[in-house]
């Protein structure tokens, strides 16, 4: 790890990069502690504050994203978060989404998953980045919807839930063909359940696709195998899909492949 690298917690270069003054002192948290993972209680236990108090600690955790490499891992239903360098590829922070941007996101004046407005339901709107910004989402138009609180917060608990898998899940999105991003993504979680809605933000990670559940279908033409089950949360009911079997990739272009193959058969 090159520390060099960092800025000090009280260098001009560190209020350059990060405006928020709770963030900067979380920076310092994390600073101090390189040499080991801190969760988000021992982050606010370090910074003197009780519990109740800054309740939203680690959306501005989230906030060093844009600019640093803050490698998450788990203890048991803790997230626990660790300083190593500076981003490679650095991005805009939420915060720094311009007003213009956020005005078209919210023109409707609806939640994108519940359906319910300001004015009739007296909710609060936030832009969301659909693609989080610690798996490499931008604050492209296209990453970005229009959430209540409700949704916002619950959305963000359960993809938080798969932080562990946070690399790899990066690594998947930055596939250019829509195949190779979801048989990665599987692929990823060895064995374990993979939640449909995650599949397809990664599926659309780069290109909008109708039906990406076709696109789980034509896996199965490259001697792909996988299950899936269904499983009541709640008020909905997700589905949830495990790869049994994967191949290589072909050379060049899979969906060529793929067209390739369904010819054969006819």
């Amino acid at each position: 790890m090159d520390i060099s690298k960092l800025p000090a917690p009280d260098s001009e270069e560190l209020r350059a990069l990060v405006e928020n003054g709770v963030t900067r002192d979380i920076y310092a948290a994390l600073y101090a502690n390189m040499d080991k993972s801190l969760s988000i209680s021992e982050i606010r236990s370090l910074l003197g504050l009780v519990s109740g108090e800054q309740e939203h600690l680690n959306r501005r955790l989230r906030d060093l994203y844009g600019a640093f490499e803050i490698e998450r891992t788990r203890r048991g239903r803790d997230t626990l978060y660790r300083l190593v360098s500076r981003a490679e590829n650095p991005h805009q922070t939420a915060g720094r989404i311009s007003a213009k941007v956020r005005a078209w996101i919210l023109r409707d004046q609806r939640c994108k998953q519940c359906g319910r407005t300001p004015s009739e339901d007296k909710i609060k709107l936030h832009v969301d980045h659909i693609i989080p910004q610690e798996w490499g989402g931008t604050d492209a138009e296209e990453n970005l919807q229009a959430l209540c609180s409700e949704c916002n917060e619950g959305k963000k608990n359960f993809y938080s839930s798969f932080n562990e898998f946070a690399e790899s899940i990066k690594q998947a999105i930055s596939y250019d063909e829509p195949h190779k991003r979801i048989g990665e993504l599987l692929k990823a979680f060895n064995g374990k359940p993979v939640p449909s809605d995650l599949l397809e933000v990664v599926a659309k990670a780069k290109q909008y696709q109708d039906d990406w559940q076709k696109r789980m279908r034509e896996l199965r033409e490259l001697g792909w195998d996988y299950s899936f089950e269904k499983r009541r949360e709640g008020s909905r009911v997700r589905t949830y899909y495990v790869l049994l079997h994967s191949e290589s990739w072909p050379e060049g272009s899979i969906r060529a492949e793929i067209r390739r193959r369904e010819l054969e058969k006819k």
